[in-house]
């Protein structure tokens, strides 16, 4: 299993959850972070914003890997992003 789901508190944009785990006594702390993007700018058919979307997410800093695309809330769709290299804590 490489995935547990854990609640977190809302995010607003460009704000991150550090999450510290320990596997086998060693403890490494997690980042995330949740972006929305404003779909709409991909023109009203549902594809172009569909593209749109990932030409977004695909553009994202390199040191973040995708991990969920959330539901829109209008015109914003919450994307949340986890740091590629997470960092053990001594």
């Amino acid at each position: 299993m490489n995935e547990i789901c854990i609640h977190v508190p809302s995010l607003r944009e460009n704000q991150t959850v550090d999450v510290e785990v320990t596997i086998n006594g060693e403890k490494q702390l997690m980042n995330y972070r949740v972006e929305s993007f404003d779909w709409t700018r991909g023109g009203r058919d549902i594809g172009d914003r569909i593209a749109f979307l990932r030409t977004m997410i695909n553009s994202y800093d390199e040191g973040w890997e995708l991990v969920q695309i959330g539901i829109p809330d209008g015109n914003m769709v919450p994307v949340m992003f986890r740091r590629r290299h997470q960092r053990f804590v001594h």
